[in-house]
């Protein structure tokens, strides 16, 4: 009988801080620390209230950098790859870079462009994004994400360290 209060104590415990950890209606997917240079990734969230709600992004890496290191001018990168109908191909890539010292996120693909997105950085880890309702279009309501990073200013890697999370397939954002 006491070992089944700690199981059950354990998993309500683990509940409770996996609801803090990510908030109502969002998904989330953790990659392990397995890419040299700053860009590795770590965590993908996806939080979405209903099918045409705005899609608020965020992604960490295991390493701290700062905006520059997405310069415009650069070849480091982070990307957001939507896949809008669940075909398991990428339909449209939001491209993550600063220029005059802010993060933006230019969305393209599937014949259309939007307007860049501003792209937040609270912390020297973490990146966050709001994509309005609608955009890019996900007439099944459901939406699936990845992130996929490149860094090349390491001599870790003998060209460019590049990472995705998920490793394969994708988050699915109800």
């Amino acid at each position: 009988m006491r070992a089944r209060s700690r199981i059950l104590l354990t998993v309500s415990v683990a509940l409770a801080l996996t609801s803090y950890a990510t908030p109502a209606g969002a998904s989330q997917v953790s990659d392990p620390n397995d890419v040299s240079g700053r860009l590795d990734l770590s965590v993908l969230i996806g939080t979405k209230a209903f099918a045409n709600a705005p899609l608020v992004i965020k992604v960490r890496t295991y390493g701290n950098w700062g905006k520059r290191l997405l310069s415009d001018a650069g070849e480091n990168r982070i990307y957001v790859l939507f896949d809008v109908d669940g075909d398991g191909i990428t339909d449209y890539t939001g491209e993550i870079s600063e220029s005059g010292g802010k993060l933006h996120m230019d969305i393209t693909g599937d014949g259309s462009a939007f307007e860049p997105l501003p792209v937040s950085h609270p912390n020297r880890r973490t990146i966050k994004t709001t994509v309005p309702g609608g955009s890019p279009p996900n007439p099944k309501g459901t939406l699936y994400i990845a992130a996929r990073s490149e860094f090349t200013n390491s001599t870790s890697c003998a060209t460019t360290c590049e990472d995705r999370i998920p490793d394969s397939g994708w988050l699915t954002v109800p």
